[in-house]
This record gives C-alpha cells, structure tokens and sequence, in this order.
C-alpha cells in the first residue's frame, strides 16, 4: 500500500507518549522556552550576512549513472539533488524566496538555488525531515507533485500536510522503519535531535529524522535537521559505516540556544568520525540567515576544525551552491566495513 494515511493512530514507543513526539537520550524536550527566545533576540550579536550574493559554479549533472555511483548537487540550504542508478531523489525542497508561513515575511534567501527549479531532471523520490518552514516548503512541494508526480517519504504525523496539498503518493515512517524501493535500494528513517511544528498549537505532534538511502553498493546518510548525541554511533552500529553522508554545519550560534536542536562544524566533524564516513558534504548554510554566526563562519569553522584534527578538506567537503560531487564506490574497500 504506497499511501499510508497520517491518520493511523500511532503506538506509543520511546519517542511517543501517544500525544506528541520527543527526543530520547536528551532532557531537550523540542522547541526553546519563549523567554529563551526573547533573550536570544532581546540580546543581539548577529553578524550581518549580504542582503544578496551570487552562486559561481555550474552543476554537472550526469547523462547517467552507474550502480557503484552517486551524484549529489548542492542545491541550497539542505536541498541537495541525489542521483543514483535509476533514480533522483531531492532531500527538503526549498526554492521559495523566504520560509516562513507568509511570502512576505521571515528570512529571505541571499542566494539563488544552485539550480533553478526548471533545470531540475524528473524526480522520483522527495524525502522531507520534518515540517519547519525551511524544510517542507509547501510552494516547492506543489511545484515537484505537479511537475513529476515523485514518491514523497516522510516521517509520522506529515502526511497529512500533504495531503491538503494534493499529494496522494506518500509514505510515512517511524525511526528504524525501512521503506522498499526496488529489490536493491531502500529508504530509512533514522532518528534526529530536534524538534517539529508550524503554528503555536502543534509543537511535536509530527515526527522528524533522517535518512539512511542505500543502493546495491551505496549507503548515503542525510541527517535532515539535528543536534549532536549518540544516535549517530548507534546509526553505524545498526548499518554500518557509511559512503557518503550529509551533514549540517550552520544556524549554530548562540551555542546556549541553538546547540541541542543544531550541530556546529566541530560536532557535525564528530558525527562524520561516529558514522565512519568516506565522504561527509555539510549542509544547512549559506541561504537563509537562521542564527547569529557570520555569512562564511560554517565553511571557515568546518576548515579550521578540520585542520586540527588532521583530516583532509577532501573527506568533509563545504560544497559550493550548485556544486555536483561524483562518488564512485571501490568495491574491495567494502571488505570489513
């Protein structure tokens, strides 16, 4: 059955109580205190970011691709294009000009998308992490189900946005759950640490997660939206080490407000350590201003962090908008992952 309905009542586990959704292994309950909130605000520090900037580089999408190959294109934000044997995902479309629940209000985007929405190739697969305004982007989502009809995959309790817009091919999971694609290739949800909801009266009523997709030779993580804990080792213990991995690195400061719900660049480089990665790709920078730290921070903090800790810029790559990294799995390095 490819719609499963958000209706379904949902059992009750370690991250249910039946009503709303939490985190585990964390007293982040989701979502700061609104006296936090104010203080954040109140107290200022943010470095101004350009009102405008353009991109400098020109994807290279491929004619085709192999099936010990990937493709994946920066986009903007964490929307990145995601080219497989036989199949085009796109993680958390965002194209509008702001996210926010109104077009002429909320951040606005400094940047264009590294591809504009017309050069897109058809899209089978969208997976969206949870339903904050910059992540599931219901113009972008219309504009996808209209234009390719793709499989949207989505975490409990989303489906039914989706389905006031339209959408009639979704699939909902739960943590660990594993949705089939095609004898090779899978998509799972994995746990995050964050937090959902769009109006004041739905905090948590929605799951959010990432995303292990795996193919005959492949495994690539996308983390969606999250802050650091151990859910990424037990992500490896349970699927071992992965390929290539996708991993914010932005909207982290002020630490004391931002550090449960978003990873900075020291953290995501821990989480691409825990997860065993071949290749990390950062993400959730350079698009919307979110946080306090400046314009270039994440890619100069990744960089420095990276330097300390004697990895190579190759292994965790700040890709540019519009950038495509080609991955090619070397089948006798499988060989006691």
């Amino acid at each position: 059955m490819e719609n499963i309905s958000s209706d379904t009542l949902y059992p009750v586990t370690d991250h249910f109580d039946g009503a709303h959704f939490y985190n585990v292994n964390t007293d982040f309950k989701g979502r700061n205190k609104l006296l936090d909130v104010l203080q954040w605000k109140l107290k200022g520090g943010a470095t101004k970011w350009p009102c405008k900037t353009k991109n400098s580089t020109i994807p290279e999408l491929p004619n085709s691709v192999g099936e010990h190959e990937a493709f994946i294109t920066f986009i903007n934000h964490a929307t990145h294009l995601v080219q497989l044997e036989g199949l085009n995902i796109i993680t958390d479309p965002i194209f509008s000009k702001r996210v926010s629940p109104v077009s002429w209000l909320g951040p606005k985007r400094v940047r264009p998308p590294g591809i504009v929405f017309e050069s897109l190739p058809k899209i089978d697969i969208v997976v969206i992490s949870h339903n904050h305004y910059d992540h599931m982007d219901l113009p972008s989502i219309r504009m996808l189900w209209k234009r390719d009809a793709p499989l949207f995959i989505v975490p409990l309790g989303n489906g039914k946005q989706l389905e006031a817009e339209g959408v009639s091919r979704i699939i909902e999971l739960d943590w660990w759950q594993t949705h089939s694609l095609n004898t090779f290739q899978s998509i799972t949800l994995t746990p995050a640490q964050h937090w959902s909801g769009r109006t004041p009266f739905d905090h948590c009523k929605t799951l959010w997660g990432g995303y292990l997709i795996t193919s005959k030779h492949l495994k690539i993580f996308f983390a969606g939206d999250t802050g650091y804990n151990n859910h990424f080792q037990e992500i490896r213990r349970r699927y071992g080490k992965m390929d290539i991995s996708i991993l914010p690195i932005g909207a982290y400061e002020p630490r004391w407000f931002m550090q449960k719900q978003h990873m900075n660049p020291s953290e995501a480089i821990q989480t691409h350590i825990d997860l065993g990665s071949k290749l990390s790709i950062g993400t959730h920078f350079g698009t919307f201003q979110l946080a306090n730290e400046g314009f270039n921070d994440p890619v100069q903090h990744l960089r420095e962090h990276l330097t300390l800790l004697n990895i190579e810029y190759t292994q965790f790559i700040a890709p540019e908008h519009g950038q495509t990294i080609s991955y090619i799995h070397i089948v006798n390095e499988e060989l006691g992952t």
